[in-house]
């Protein structure tokens, strides 16, 4: 009896269930998503980042078995504020195909930095589509911070292959 209630007041919840911090996977990483965290829809994936360009540009690609209207998604470098972000052209991206946004103050409004984040949302209902986060020197001029395998894996520092599949 005794063993059950130190059991009781160790659970963080037995008190104030509101308190409780989101859950992880116990093998996840500290840096992992939480069980709360949103899921991505993963329409539109980015696939590349060139932030030490001018200008510089991300590489988006299709990554569902339909043909997507572009200019139904949306970018920003600052999570939710669709205030700031920029809608991409008027064109339809077949399944698998790529395409690349150029970003600089004139174009978007916004560079991107070194140590940065750009985010990928559906247009009508502001859902997340994907997105991705850079340590500083992870885009380096001259070379992109790109999904290795291409389309689906993490990301590595390594060679441009703006709008072709990455090596």
């Amino acid at each position: 009896m005794r063993w059950m209630l130190v059991l009781l007041a160790a659970c963080s919840n037995a008190a104030d269930p509101v308190g409780d911090a989101p859950v992880r996977p116990i093998d996840a990483s500290a840096d992992a998503p939480s069980i709360d965290a949103p899921v991505a829809l993963k329409i539109l994936a980015v696939n590349e980042v060139a932030a030490g360009e001018t200008p510089d540009w991300i590489e988006v690609v299709n990554v569902s078995n339909s043909p997507v209207q572009l200019d139904q998604f949306l970018y920003c470098d600052i999570a939710n504020d669709f205030a700031k972000a920029r809608p991409f052209p008027a064109m339809t991206l077949q399944p698998g195909a790529y395409y690349t946004q150029d970003i600089d103050d004139t174009i978007s409004g916004f560079k991107l930095a070194s140590d940065e984040e750009i985010w990928i949302y559906r247009a009508s209902d502001h859902a997340l589509s994907d997105s991705v986060d850079w340590a500083e020197g992870a885009a380096p001029t001259g070379m992109s911070y790109a999904r290795k395998p291409d389309k689906t894996g993490a990301f590595a520092t390594g060679a441009q292959s703006k709008g072709t599949a990455n090596p």
